[in-house]
């Protein structure tokens, strides 16, 4: 199992033609994002506070999963 921060695993992700890939996007450019943290509820507590434009947070919600899914790779 790896032990990586969600940031990392966006960075992955940034490039994609999908609504993760604008989130992946808007994250690496948000230079506040807790780029260190693994912890569902702080970073879906900063999206609340913070919000992207145009990104919901159900896509966030599905990259989580997709980076728990990740982390076991």
């Amino acid at each position: 199992m790896k032990d990586r921060p969600y940031y990392q695993y966006m960075k992955t992700q940034a490039g994609a033609k999908n609504d993760t890939g604008k989130l992946a996007n808007h994250i690496a450019d948000d230079m506040s994002f807790p780029k260190y943290s693994n912890n569902y509820h702080e970073i879906s507590d900063y999206l609340e506070k913070n919000p992207y434009l145009n990104i919901s947070l159900d896509t966030f919600d599905e990259s989580f999963s997709d980076y728990k899914e990740w982390l076991q790779s």
